[in-house]
């Protein structure tokens, strides 16, 4: 089962539909180049003694040492614990602790909007990810500043759950008045002020989008690990050639009424300006229904998808298949992803949300190359 989506040229043509299959791999670690020298010590046995005041280092498994990711990152491996049975436990180093209160980004974020330039307001966004850190208490060699994102290049996680941190531009979308509002497409921050989604989330069940949600993870829970705000949508702005009646130039943006505080978990999506641009692997994000009947998931949801040839999504959206396809794919602004073989798919809710690739150069950046948009089942 495919989807189409639909990518952005030098006009603002965006839509896509899109199948996928839900992949789950096992938790590891790579130390890549590396030999390993077993210590023989179990989880929690001080693995190095702290010199001076530092604290001591202490064997951990991988997704409770937050000193990992800065560790590798700086190439300086650790050194294994042991095993609990393929998984290993590493000798974890003590983590540069900062008050919260004394967290300053490293971009100052009242500037952010000089340049209009998407691969220089790229530039700048990545710098979001960092925070300022006093180093004058820290041993020397501390860095000025430190990851504050969830970094998926080095540690491979299972499960289809999202991270906190990991998609920090995702957006869901609201409707009805400020007590009642309900929740249905999903959109993506693409700056201070502006959410990007599909032009058919303009309206659902005839009301009109109002309201975007930034930092959630899960829609119903409180205590995630997440920091929601609501933000009153003031202005939208379809795409002009858009018309509900066909799938074709399904592309909106909804202007904020206040602009967006920046935080580790909220932060904008890069955009791709590559007029030709391919992929091996991308993700798509939402909180869509699990089945066509189903319920909304509480949960934002990830899934991996791979290209689909332009030909497979033709064959698989001829025009006389549907009226609303009546030019059938158009190869310039329409690309289809999934896997043909498992038939998962996006579903109702997903409406809007990002495709998107990891960003070449800057950590815990993301790419945005398509928005959801429509398909034939789920």
């Amino acid at each position: 089962m495919m989807n189409v989506l639909m990518w952005w040229d030098k006009q603002p043509n965006c839509l896509f539909v899109l199948s996928f299959i839900i992949v789950t791999s096992v938790p590891c670690l790579l130390i890549s180049g590396q030999k390993a020298n077993i210590l023989n010590l179990y989880e929690g046995d001080i693995c190095k003694i702290g010199k001076d005041n530092s604290k001591n280092h202490i064997c951990r498994q991988p997704e409770n040492c937050t000193s990992l990711e800065q560790d590798i990152r700086r190439q300086n491996f650790p050194q294994v614990c042991s095993f609990i049975k393929n998984k290993p436990i590493v000798c974890c180093s003590p983590t540069v602790t900062v008050n919260i209160t004394n967290y300053k980004p490293a971009l100052n974020t009242t500037n952010a909007s000089s340049s209009y330039s998407a691969t220089e307001m790229c530039r700048q966004y990545s710098e979001l990810v960092y925070v300022n850190v006093d180093t004058s208490t820290f041993n020397e060699g501390t860095p000025s500043k430190i990851l504050n994102c969830y970094n998926v290049l080095t540690l491979i996680i299972g499960g289809t759950k999202a991270k906190p941190k990991e998609f920090p531009h995702m957006a869901l979308l609201g409707y009805g008045s400020n007590k009642e509002k309900s929740w249905s497409c999903g959109g993506s921050l693409i700056s201070n002020r502006w959410i990007m989604s599909a032009a058919h989330c303009n309206k659902n069940a005839g009301r009109m989008v109002s309201w975007a949600r930034l930092g959630d993870l899960n829609i119903y829970s409180d205590p995630d690990d997440a920091s929601p705000v609501d933000y009153e949508i003031v202005e939208r702005v379809i795409h002009p050639d858009y018309n509900p009646t066909y799938v074709y130039n399904d592309i909106a943006l909804f202007r904020l009424g206040e602009e967006v505080k920046f935080s580790a978990y909220v932060r904008p999506v890069c955009l791709n300006t590559a007029q030709t641009f391919r992929f091996n692997k991308a993700t798509a994000i939402g909180w869509g229904r699990t089945s066509t009947s189903g319920p909304i998931s509480p949960d934002l949801l990830k899934v991996d998808l791979s290209p689909i040839s332009i030909d497979s999504c033709k064959y698989s959206y001829p025009q006389s298949s549907n009226p609303r396809i009546n030019l059938g794919i158009i190869e310039d602004s329409m690309i289809c992803a999934g896997d043909i073989r498992d038939g998962n798919d996006t579903c109702t809710g997903d409406s809007g949300g990002p495709l998107q690739v990891k960003h070449p150069n800057y950590p815990c950046m993301q790419t945005q190359i398509g928005i959801t948009s429509f398909g034939k089942y789920c």
